[in-house]
């Protein structure tokens, strides 16, 4: 039994029952680099639930019906379920049993087979297709899904090759290249889908109508947002004036990426709250920087005579999207002050 640090939550804990699951355990363990050899013989039916309500990734060195027995009264929401992997004792495949996309199970699997040189064994549609899986769609650029999303009929209707309607206006173009060609029932649309379709995939950063078909909306962090603020304001009140700039613009919240102000606003404990509740990095311009932003929507001369500038909001959003433009100028809100700009590819 191997000797090594203690595992964090998301190394995978490498169960066997027998010595010569052991000592495939063993070969695993050294070829991935990192997880934890468990001994389950005797104590499998406490020790797999266990591991598996704690959302530890499970590789199981056993046989698929001992794992689905064990594991079968303690399933939940797929969007809560850790990874597990089953390999036979032979070590000839590695099978992905649950958490295949959202827990990166099937990744886990390729990565388990390769190591032993095993066959990977992945079921889901998508990935037998080269589909898709629209529940990863800009996953590893950030891009977060809208909760209204209609996931389960929209993949349904990706594999099952009915017509899918694509709008896109912000973000990555290049999203689809993971899973190779454009899929060929992937029509794109100038404009927000009506109805006629079997579903759609929305990429957006605004605000959507009532869904005409089932649709997945994804936000890329494309929006900046600057801020201005009195010394010692709340986050409490810079959520206020993001919430209700969004609000009335018909911009979405998710979609917020970066936060930027002024170097002398940095440490503001109210700025640095509202930064971790979203968390979105904080990026700071000196008022040098700050000055050289020319063509202000909204200059303040109040503002240039306290610090030297003719705002704080405006130009600081316009520098960390690089961007000459703002979609929404400087609002005023309980003593903060913001400004809205927005990135194209990310």
């Amino acid at each position: 039994m191997p000797k090594s640090r203690s595992p964090s939550s998301l190394d995978p804990a490498i169960v066997v029952l027998t010595p010569r699951g052991r000592q495939l355990a063993l070969r695993l363990h050294a070829g991935l680099g990192r997880g934890e050899v468990l001994d389950g013989a005797g104590r499998a039916r406490e020790m797999l639930p266990e591991l598996f309500r704690a959302g530890r990734p499970l590789v199981c060195v056993m046989a698929l019906g001992i794992v689905v027995r064990l594991l079968g009264p303690h399933l939940r929401a797929k969007q809560q379920e850790p990874p597990v992997v089953v390999v036979d004792e032979a070590g000839r495949f590695a099978v992905s049993v649950l958490g295949g996309h959202q827990a990166g199970g099937n990744d886990l699997t390729r990565e388990v087979a390769h190591a032993l040189g095993a066959a990977p064994v992945v079921t889901t549609a998508s990935d037998v297709l080269g589909l898709p899986a629209v529940d990863l769609v800009g996953q590893s650029w950030g891009w977060r899904i809208a909760p209204d999303s209609d996931l389960t009929q929209v993949a349904a209707a990706v594999v099952r090759g009915e017509p899918v309607a694509v709008w896109q206006e912000c973000g990555r173009s290049d999203w689809w290249t993971e899973w190779g060609d454009w899929p060929a029932t992937f029509q794109r649309v100038a404009s927000e889908p009506g109805e006629g379709w079997a579903a759609a995939l929305i990429i957006t950063d605004r605000c959507c109508r009532p869904a005409a078909c089932p649709r997945v909306i994804y936000r890329p962090p494309s929006l900046v947002l600057g801020v201005g603020c009195r010394r010692g304001v709340c986050g409490d009140d810079i959520e206020e004036a993001f919430q209700r700039v969004c609000q009335r613009h018909g911009w979405a919240a998710e979609s917020l990426g970066l936060v930027a102000t002024a170097t002398l606003k940095a440490g503001e404990p109210g700025l640095r709250d509202f930064v971790a509740r979203h968390g979105v990095e904080l990026r700071c311009f000196t008022l040098e920087e700050l000055a050289a932003v020319g063509n202000l929507p909204t200059p303040s001369e109040t503002v240039r005579r306290h610090i030297g500038v003719g705002g704080v909001a405006e130009p600081a959003a316009m520098l960390a999207a690089g961007t000459a433009e703002l979609v929404v100028p400087k609002q005023i809100c309980k003593g903060v002050t913001v400004a809205l700009a927005r990135r194209t590819e990310v």
